[in-house]
């Protein structure tokens, strides 16, 4: 490989001539150096091809990073008319018509430079012509924030095994009627509190609102919620244990009981009546 010595602008007079001399000598440095390159290497690398930039227009390419940045900062923000808008809105529409977001353009751009300065790619230092083979699909994605109302329901159903319904409806029995129930009581049981659970479920619904924010926020949820408490197990025991024919006479007996208690630790009491 030929050795070339990069120009130094001390070497040049000063003022603008020995600009202009200083960067025409870069210039022709750089394409000798990609010359040395791609003959080192067997591949083409031409140069970086950009409006205003490059060998279309008689200037030093663009590096990779101004590039990259020339499609933000040089091509969406030329006037209307102009090369570089026109390059521009040729590429981004493009981009449009393959259904690719707005916010993925410049990494579309970005890959289309990488892809000029690749060797073996096949290109000739124009990026917009990567469209030309290139995969929209790797730029689409479900990733980005979606906007509106969502709504959820959670509808919850107890359902009792045998030693739960055991439990609750021994201590109502207990309570209630003043004996345990036995086991025919405690199968006929379980089969009613899951009939009645069943049509009693807990329910929880929520909706979440999602919109753009304002003013650097990047977006904004309110969220609402609401609990509806379900099936009541206890209380269900108690009542049904109530509706047994035995708790007539067991709560006249409780009641009777608790007036002779009355009666005997206060005599003054022994003339008032069961209402």
């Amino acid at each position: 490989m030929t050795t070339l010595t990069a120009p130094k602008r001390e070497d040049y007079p000063k003022g603008k001539k020995g600009d202009k001399a200083f960067q025409d000598a870069r210039i022709e440095y750089q394409r000798k150096l990609q010359e040395e390159i791609n003959k080192e290497t067997q591949m083409d690398l031409p140069p970086i091809d950009l409006p205003g930039m490059g060998p279309s227009a008689g200037t030093r390419s663009p590096n990779v990073t101004e590039a990259k940045a020339w499609f933000k900062f040089v091509g969406a923000r030329a006037k209307k008319g102009t090369q570089a808008r026109k390059y521009y809105d040729d590429f981004v529409s493009q981009l449009r018509a393959a259904g690719v977001p707005q916010k993925d353009w410049q990494s579309v751009w970005d890959d289309a430079i990488d892809w000029v300065n690749t060797y073996g790619s096949g290109s000739d230092g124009k990026p917009i012509k990567y469209l030309i083979g290139w995969n929209p699909d790797e730029y689409k994605d479900d990733t980005g924030t979606k906007y509106g109302t969502t709504k959820s329901k959670q509808t919850t159903t107890t359902e009792y095994s045998t030693s739960a319904a055991a439990s609750d409806i021994t201590a109502a029995y207990k309570s209630e009627l003043g004996f345990e129930p036995g086991a025919a009581d405690i199968a006929a049981y379980q089969k009613v509190v899951n009939k009645q659970a069943k049509g009693e479920p807990a329910v929880y619904t929520s909706t979440t609102t999602t919109a753009p924010g304002k003013g650097g926020i990047l977006s904004t949820s309110t969220s609402t919620s609401k609990s509806q408490i379900g099936f009541d197990p206890t209380r269900f025991a108690i009542e049904y244990a109530r509706s047994n024919p035995e708790y007539a006479e067991n709560f006249a007996v409780k009641n009777f009981m608790q007036l002779i208690d009355s009666a005997l630790t206060d005599p003054r009491r022994i003339g008032q009546v069961v209402e």
